[in-house]
């Protein structure tokens, strides 16, 4: 087969724009007309094992952002009353303390701090693709698409085919280890060891 054929049939090269989640169609013909319900008989045995790990591995970053929060409570930062004292304070508010806390930082570069920056935009992203795929009704198996409604009521779509889930996965496993070195990062600035 010459080359130009084999280039018009290969699979095009992610563009980066790519997102696990979108608007649902307005269209309702678009619905399969059948689905199904069980989701051991809607998915896979690996599908399955992914939404497991997913969810097991964001309680550990989340675990993670939670170890570094508390670090604050012994930092001389003005943050340390608020955590304290606010036992509801849910992910979202801790990630937008310890950005509040690196505004004051002192020993950090902006470089660094836009790297922790970028970081907390990541895991904001990431758990919004894990509360999707936590909280999804099943949509359309056969594609591999969820629907769920996020925390400010508005309906998606996600993606929950096995190459989605074991992307978001291996995503996990880098912020993961990002958010461990930013603990560190943290600890310096707060001359918490």
């Amino acid at each position: 087969m010459p080359n130009s054929e084999k280039s018009s049939k290969a699979k095009p090269l992610p563009s980066g724009d790519e997102r696990m989640k979108r608007k649902p169609p307005t269209d309702m013909s678009l619905r399969p007309e059948r689905y199904e319900a069980d989701p051991k008989k809607a998915y896979t045995a690996e599908q399955l094992a992914e939404i497991g790990a997913i969810t097991l591995k964001w309680n550990q970053i989340e675990a993670h952002v939670d170890f570094i929060g508390s670090f604050i409570l012994f930092s001389k930062t003005p943050f340390w009353l608020q955590i304290a004292t606010d036992k509801a304070i849910g992910m979202k508010g801790k990630l937008t303390l310890l950005k509040e806390c690196l505004k004051h930082a002192t020993l950090l570069e902006d470089k660094a701090k836009n790297c922790i920056l970028a970081c907390f935009a990541e895991v904001e992203q990431c758990r919004a693709y894990r509360n999707a795929i936590i909280h999804h009704h099943i949509y359309d198996h056969t594609k591999g698409i969820g629907t769920y409604v996020d925390e400010s009521k508005s309906s998606y779509q996600i993606l929950v085919s096995l190459d989605a889930l074991a992307t978001l996965y291996n995503i996990l496993c880098s912020l993961l280890l990002e958010v461990r070195e930013i603990d560190l990062l943290f600890r310096i600035e707060t001359d918490s060891q």
